[in-house]
Parts: structure tokens; C-alpha cells; sequence
């Protein structure tokens, strides 16, 4: 194993019967980054983070997390990692305190370290008013803050986050985000999945997409829409009404428009050629173009365009 990496995997399988969940998967994790692992529901991602946290074993393939065998040495592993389920595995009945304390006494802290540790971990994670409050009493988004905690209360080096802001609202989620920044911040890597790919997009260093147990692409946001440089988005403003027919029918490279009259917004192929079209067809028409703006790309663009351009290459697996 690399001494930069903590996580390797190389032909990742999983299966369930006749349905191959992960089929033979390869990436890396290095030190130090916020690793993405995105895909559509069914696509693998939960399958690989209890692959690779010892809560399922695999079918083949090789799994290092911090230069141990996950299958072979999974004490040293879990001694290393903190996992945050999508649910939260915390005791409703007990506090926040007492289910931090728990959660260390668990990983082997002694009580005066693992006392101290619960007291640092409800100040990071502004829990201190909530100390003596029942974990079942509190908001979803304090207890993903909790749960998130008690990942961190043995110092793991490697985070794992399975939909970590999902049901929540905007100021919780906005808030946990940051909580993530500064676990990466740190020191921990952190591996994280996630729909909201926008999420995504904004801590991650680098993305993986993983559809139906395969990796279709991998690496920066800025990599990932550099494959679909094909399309882009146009926002337009014409000097007068045109039609979505009109439009389209004269201008070859917008691929969809949504808007009325005036304002338009347009997914396009080869942005200079659309924008030379849109010209032209504004000319053809007597109007001119008032504004025109191109924008780059975004991750959720070049995830769903991606997804639709491997839907037809990939088998039916879960």
C-alpha cells in the first residue's frame, strides 16, 4: 500500500445471489482528501462502505484501509475508522454525554479519556446545552450531529459518511458541512456519499461514480465535466418573444430550452457554436440578443449526463 493512501481497493465483488451489488471495483483514497463515491439508488455505495468498515465480507477483490486487510486484521482496521450510518446507531435512552462516553468505552478509552473526550466532542459540536438530554428527545439535525460525534471519539484517521445530511433542513445541513471541513481540516480523511451532489461537489477533492457495481468515471469535479465539455448551459435574452420551436428548429446545437417569450435558458452541445447560432437565428428574426450568458458545467449536469450516456452499457445488477 502507498504510504498516500489509506484505502486501496482493487476488484472489488459483492454479491447477492444472481446480483452482482459490486463488480470489480478499483479505486484509491489518499491521506488527507474529502473522497466522494457517488451513484444513483442500487449503485453500490452503502455496500462498499460496509465492505470496507468489516460489516459485510466480500466475494473477491483486495480491500487495504490504512495499510490493513479489512478481512484479515479487522481490530487494527476499526481500531482506525469511524463510521457514520445513514441511521443513527446511538441509544436513544441514554444522553448525549453518556452515549459519547459509551461510544469510547467501546473503542477502549479509559474513563478519564474518554470522559474528557465527550466533553471536547459536545463543545466542536455545540452540544454542550444538550450534554444531559436524551439522544431520542433531540432534532434530526442534532442527532446527526451527535452521531457524527461519536464517530470521532477514538481519533479515527478515516471517516466514513453515508448520506451524513439527508432529511435535513438547510441551516442543519449547512452546518454539518462545515462540521465535515473541519474534520478534514483536522486531519481525517473523509469518505462520503451522498445525492445531494451539489454536497458533493462543494467538500469534495475528488468523485468517484459508481452505476449498477461499476465505476464509470473518476476524479476532480473539474476532470468529470471536462468529459462532457459537449454540453453546456446558455441563459439568453432576446429583444423580443421567440418560440421553443423557432429556437430550437434554427439552432441545431441546443439540446433543450426551458423559458417563454423573451428569457431563455439552454442546454447546449459545443457552447461557441451555440452561441454563434443563437446570434444568427436572433438576426434571421430581426431581434437582437440583450444578454447572453455561458456557465460551466456543474457536477449534478455532468453526473446525470454521464448516468444516461452508460445506462445503455450496463447490465441489470443491483
Amino acid at each position: 500500500m502507498s504510504a498516500e493512501n489509506v484505502i486501496e481497493v482493487r476488484g472489488l465483488v459483492r454479491r447477492y445471489g444472481d446480483l452482482t451489488a459490486v463488480d470489480k471495483v478499483d479505486f484509491t483514497v489518499s491521506r488527507g482528501e474529502i473522497f466522494a463515491y457517488l451513484g444513483p439508488n442500487g449503485a453500490g455505495k452503502t455496500t462498499t462502505i460496509n465492505i470496507l468498515s468489516g460489516l459485510l465480507r466480500r466475494d473477491a477483490g483486495e480491500v487495504s484501509v490504512c495499510g490493513f486487510d479489512i478481512e484479515r486484521e479487522p481490530v487494527a482496521v476499526k481500531q482506525r475508522i469511524g463510521v457514520v450510518p445513514e441511521e443513527s446507531n446511538l441509544y436513544p435512552e441514554l444522553t448525549c454525554r453518556r452515549n459519547l462516553e459509551f461510544t469510547g468505552q467501546l473503542y477502549g478509552l479509559g474513563r478519564t479519556e474518554r470522559r474528557k473526550r465527550a466533553e471536547e466532542l459536545l463543545e466542536t459540536f455545540d452540544l454542550s446545552d444538550k450534554a444531559g438530554a436524551r439522544f431520542g428527545a433531540l432534532s434530526r439535525g442534532l442527532k446527526r450531529r451527535l452521531t457524527v460525534a461519536a464517530a470521532l471519539v477514538h481519533s479515527p484517521s478515516v471517516v466514513f459518511l453515508d448520506e451524513p445530511t439527508a432529511g435535513l433542513d438547510v441551516l442543519s445541513a449547512r452546518a454539518l458541512r462545515e462540521l465535515i471541513r473541519t474534520i478534514n481540516r483536522n486531519g481525517a480523511t473523509v469518505f462520503l456519499t451522498t445525492h445531494n451532489l451539489a454536497e458533493a461537489e462543494d467538500l469534495s477533492d475528488r468523485v468517484l461514480i459508481l452505476v449498477k457495481g461499476r465505476v464509470v468515471t473518476e476524479g476532480t469535479t473539474a476532470d468529470i465535466n471536462k468529459q462532457v465539455t459537449k454540453v453546456g448551459i446558455v441563459s439568453v435574452v432576446f429583444s423580443g418573444e421567440v418560440t421553443k420551436e423557432a429556437l430550437r428548429g434554427a439552432c441545431p446545437a441546443v439540446l433543450s430550452a426551458d423559458g417563454a417569450g423573451d428569457k431563455w435558458q439552454l442546454q447546449v452541445s459545443r457552447t461557441h457554436q451555440a452561441v454563434a447560432q443563437i446570434i444568427s437565428f436572433a438576426e434571421g428574426k430581426g431581434l437582437e440578443v440583450m444578454e447572453i450568458d455561458t456557465d460551466p458545467v456543474s457536477l449534478e449536469e455532468a453526473f446525470l449526463t454521464i448516468l444516461e450516456g452508460n445506462s445503455s452499457k450496463t447490465k441489470g445488477r443491483r
